[in-house]
């Protein structure tokens, strides 16, 4: 098959699905709405053929296209977008209390086909209607104590229901309610293969929120300690082998913070936090870093490939952001210590980029001191 042909089949596919389902993504609903739209084809086309045929009285064909109708009043009541159990548990009591045994009797009862329905129907109420368990109890009473009563009746008055009239019109019976229950069955799994495939989508959904939630810090958003610890660790080994790589390791810490928590509370320390996280990421993240939260106060920065000139410019970036956006009492202020050249492996690196922070505290903080590997060549950025 050509793709225009695949995609005119996938077309007029998703448009059938769309006329028969509607607009609504739960595969209950949509399992409802097919499954009861079917049912009333198939008491259309069972009173038509009937008719052509000639297999039976006109008030059986009657019957069977009111209950026909009333079965596509409820699809189209569904359509509508209404909510689908209630409609649907009257559509299955319709199918099991008058459409089945009306069926039996007009079908030539035990002999005829018509314990093929109950169980295709039975099994949908089963299995997708009723949630509830005293629900599924009655359900499940009704679609035993109907079919055996019917049996009891055909075992006791052997000649109460007239047969077939010809062995043709059995074999046409038998035919129709076959395919019927064909068509049904292929509604049901159909039904239960998205709901299998939704309720999939959701547990992997969930699972990764939760696989980002373990690797996030709860207060700020960016990479919490482990997360950040990992992805520096990775980006060490993965260019251990190739001497001169460039790259910058940034470890920021907010300049008397403790003053801060202790003068105006743990909740304004949060806030400066979260906006620090907040211009932190954004910054970097333009830039094609990856920034993390260490612990406290204490922020790290990867920044693959990144020479000195950017890191300044990063830098540069990070402090006009500060000084133009004041918190409450002041803009954050903050000591920065850079390593350049990734370690032989992440400890080491960390520790180049945590002796340069330990040397911006030293000069006045407000600051960010660059470190290389070798020789110790130190270059400070004043930012005031």
């Amino acid at each position: 098959m050509t793709d225009p042909d695949k995609n005119l089949v996938h077309t007029l596919t998703r448009y059938w699905r769309w006329l028969l389902e509607g607009n609504v993504e739960s595969p209950e609903q949509r399992m409802n709405r097919g499954f009861v739209f079917c049912a009333a084809v198939g008491c259309f086309g069972g009173a038509l053929v009937n008719y052509l045929a000639d297999l039976t009285d006109t008030f059986f064909i009657v019957v069977v296209t009111i209950i026909g109708a009333g079965l596509l009043s409820i699809w189209a009541y569904l359509r509508r977008g209404h909510y689908a159990r209630q409609s649907a548990k009257v559509a299955c009591c319709l199918i099991a209390i008058a459409l089945l045994p009306l069926n039996w009797i007009y079908n030539q009862g035990m002999d005829g086909p018509s314990l093929l329905l109950f169980l295709v129907v039975a099994g949908y109420a089963f299995c997708v209607l009723l949630v509830a368990p005293w629900q599924r109890l009655l359900i499940a009473l009704l679609f035993l104590a109907v079919p055996y009563l019917l049996l009891w009746l055909d075992y006791r008055s052997p000649g109460w229901i007239d047969p077939y009239p010809s062995r043709a019109a059995h074999a046409i019976d038998a035919a129709m309610t076959y395919t019927l229950s064909i068509g049904l069955l292929l509604v049901m799994v159909g039904g239960f293969f998205r709901r299998f495939e939704s309720e999939q989508r959701l547990i992997n959904e969930y699972a990764e929120k939760l696989r980002e939630a373990g690797r996030r810090d709860s207060l700020t958003g960016l990479f919490n300690h482990g997360s950040f610890y990992a992805i520096a660790d990775a980006y060490c080994r993965r260019t251990e082998a190739e001497r001169g790589v460039e790259g910058a390791l940034i470890l920021y810490d907010l300049d008397y913070f403790k003053d801060i928590n202790d003068t105006y509370g743990h909740v304004y320390g949060d806030t400066t936090l979260k906006f620090f996280s907040r211009v932190l990421r954004d910054v970097v993240r333009a830039h094609g870093g990856t920034a993390g939260r260490c612990g406290g106060e204490e922020f790290a920065v990867l920044l693959p490939g990144a020479d000195q000139a950017k890191v300044e410019k990063v830098d540069e970036l990070l402090r006009e952001a500060c000084e133009k956006q004041p918190l409450e009492h002041g803009p954050v202020r903050f000591s920065g210590g850079v390593a350049f050249e990734p370690a032989d492996s992440i400890e080491i690196w960390m520790e180049r980029a945590d002796h340069a922070l330990y040397a911006a505290k030293c000069r006045g903080r407000n600051t960010t001191v660059f470190r290389y590997r070798a020789p110790p060549n130190h270059r400070q950025s004043q930012q005031q």
